[in-house]
């Protein structure tokens, strides 16, 4: 059967010399990979450059359910983000994005408001001209809604967060997976923030990197087998300063 859906591009691997494996998130099917000819080609669409995370298209592809690939029958580039390639925050953010979502959204997902959210982050990260240094804890803090673990906020600003449980605590749980109140308190800030805010919530450095190594190990935690992401060190390196 022959389907269309818009697509957003999440990750791609070189399967033959004039070949790649390319996993899609689908608005009508969730999550679809795959194998896409004719990379090597002259033909503009099929240029590997234009297989990058983030892209998004429009697809038509014939699905069978029994197959673990489908076939591309035709695609169409609708966003080609213009400064994402060359902007290196927004470029790190935008791989580590795409990292995370390939190891955390499951191909049987179909979820149009998740779809419509990743499709205007995507955007938003392109065209902001605000700093983007909290841009990808955001994104974390907001996407675990989607993901069936994002908590409530707290309402005290002395409790601790239970990574385990995925609930604020008045006191510090008796197992290892925790957020101290101080980092709480920030981690909490993100929950009631829309983007327009994002720029004032304050963190050191050291705050930043310690709350983002956390919310990759909470994202482990209730994603067991979930990859390592590659992109996390580097992402720290970017905002060092």
């Amino acid at each position: 059967m022959i389907v269309k859906s818009k697509a957003i591009l999440l990750h791609s691997m070189r399967y033959t010399d004039n070949s790649s494996i390319i996993h899609f998130y689908t608005r009508e099917y969730g999550k679809v990979s795959m194998i896409v000819k004719g990379i090597s080609s002259k033909k503009k669409t099929t240029r590997n450059i234009y297989f990058q995370p983030l892209y998004i298209f429009d697809l038509e592809f014939y699905r069978r359910e029994t197959r673990e690939m489908q076939t591309l029958k035709d695609l169409t580039l609708i966003y080609t983000p213009s400064e994402i390639p060359v902007n290196i925050f927004k470029s790190t953010v935008s791989l580590f994005l795409s990292e995370v979502l390939y190891s955390v959204i499951r191909e049987e997902e179909v979820n149009h408001s998740l779809f419509d959210f990743l499709e205007t982050v995507i955007v938003t990260l392109d065209s902001t001209g605000e700093s983007i240094a909290n841009f990808h804890l955001w994104f974390l803090v907001r996407f675990a809604a989607f993901a069936g673990i994002g908590p409530s906020p707290s309402v005290s600003q002395t409790e601790w967060f239970d990574l385990l449980n995925g609930v604020f605590v008045p006191q510090k749980p008796l197992h290892n997976f925790s957020i101290e109140p101080a980092l709480a308190i920030k981690f909490n800030s993100f929950l009631v923030t829309d983007f327009d805010g994002l720029n004032k919530i304050i963190l050191s450095t050291e705050e930043r990197r310690s709350l983002l190594d956390l919310l990759v190990q909470y994202y482990s935690l209730h994603f067991p087998g979930m990859r390592k992401i590659r992109s996390l060190e580097i992402l720290n390196e970017v905002f060092r300063k």
